[in-house]
């Protein structure tokens, strides 16, 4: 059995042990830049005398640091402090990361609280989304969680991803924004149409975010630690429901993959252009379309096929359901007006991941 299945299993399955020794205090904050010299200290209560440790995993189960009390200590509230290095030393990089806490009291007794047992993953639905007088995307979580944010275009392409389940905490965020596309190409804030989709899930309780590392993404960090990639997991429906409560099907995905592919757009090489650069075409004239995707990110999109969809002035024009990349297609130029047009592609793969690329290109009659 994988180590990331049984991860999994511990999430959903195991009880939630009824008689505890040790649990955590309340957060005075959830967040904390260790990368600036900044310390999480972490309250434990204990109700008799014990010895404590927590673990500190990734999101993805991999063990990070072990912190552990000297002694035996009394009861009441303790403090164990991180400064956000793992057991190398390392500064962490920016994610969510899980405190699995053990104690081991004086008659022997021995107690593990892993908040995955039944927490984590809950939808958020009320997240109060605005844009601010700023023109940012401000919204609200009731907890700390993992928030998705894209811009786009009702009943046309997505134009902007510009947060893929990063982890969040509680409280008013404001998400930064320029308001452009992928490819800086026009402002989608002047936009009549402009959609902002913001949606979320709840991080399991007790994680702890870093934020403000200047240098290396969570997957760098998994592959200089040589970590296997954990393995996804067919998620069944009886692992969407807590009770009542509704699971994310994206809380069971790998975390090291949270990202959108980076995706090319390009005309035929041997269309004119003109004085700014832009490739020319003709109404009537067949033009090939190619789409495709940076080799550094074909390991995000796993599925061998994806829906690839193509655009022209944020309005539907054809759809390949089952596409590789890189995709060919034959584009007839019909139905334009003579001047500047924006062509977009969005390849979408089936766990949910979209990648999107435009380009100006210029209409001309003969």
């Amino acid at each position: 059995m994988s180590r990331w299945l049984l991860v999994l299993l511990s999430m959903v399955f195991l009880p939630t042990p009824t008689h505890a020794t040790a649990r955590f205090g309340e957060y005075p904050t959830v967040e904390f830049a260790p990368a600036q010299g900044q310390t999480f200290t972490i309250p434990i209560v204990l109700d008799q005398a014990a010895e404590i440790e927590i673990d500190l995993l990734t999101s993805d189960g991999d063990h990070v640091r072990t912190l552990r009390s000297d002694q035996a200590l009394p009861p009441g509230t303790h403090h164990l402090v991180w400064d956000g290095q793992d057991e190398a030393e390392l500064v962490v990089p920016d994610e969510a990361y899980i405190p699995v806490l053990k104690s081991r009291s004086s008659d022997g007794g021995e107690y593990l609280f892993d908040p995955r047992q039944d927490s984590g993953g809950e939808v958020v639905d009320d997240l109060q989304v605005e844009i601010t007088p700023n023109r940012d995307i401000a919204y609200t979580l009731p907890a700390s969680a993992r928030v998705l944010i894209r811009a786009g275009i009702k009943g046309g392409p997505m134009l902007r991803s510009l947060a893929t389940w990063a982890p969040r905490g509680p409280g008013k965020n404001i998400q930064r924004w320029d308001g452009r596309d992928a490819n800086q190409l026009v402002d989608l804030r002047a936009e009549q149409d402009l959609s902002i989709l913001v949606t979320a899930f709840r991080l399991p309780k007790h994680a702890i975010i870093t934020s403000g590392h200047p240098k290396m993404t969570y997957r760098d960090y998994r592959l200089q630690m040589q970590w296997p990639e954990p393995v996804r997991v067919a998620v069944e429906k009886d692992m969407l429901n807590r009770g009542e409560q509704r699971l994310s099907r994206h809380y069971y995905a790998p975390r090291f993959q949270d990202a959108d592919p980076r995706i090319t757009i390009a005309l035929s090489q041997d269309l004119p252009h003109d004085d700014e650069g832009l490739p020319v075409v003709t109404l009537g004239q067949s033009v090939p379309v190619v789409a495709n995707i940076d080799d550094n990110d074909r390991w995000l999109m796993n599925e061998s096929l994806y829906e690839v969809a193509f655009f022209i002035d944020h309005q539907f024009i054809s759809e390949e359901e089952q596409g590789y990349l890189p995709l060919t297609w034959l584009w007839t130029v019909n139905g334009l007006s003579p001047g500047k047009h924006l062509m977009t592609v969005n390849v979408a793969g089936f766990s949910g991941k979209v990648g999107v690329a435009s380009l100006f290109f210029v209409v001309k009659t003969l």
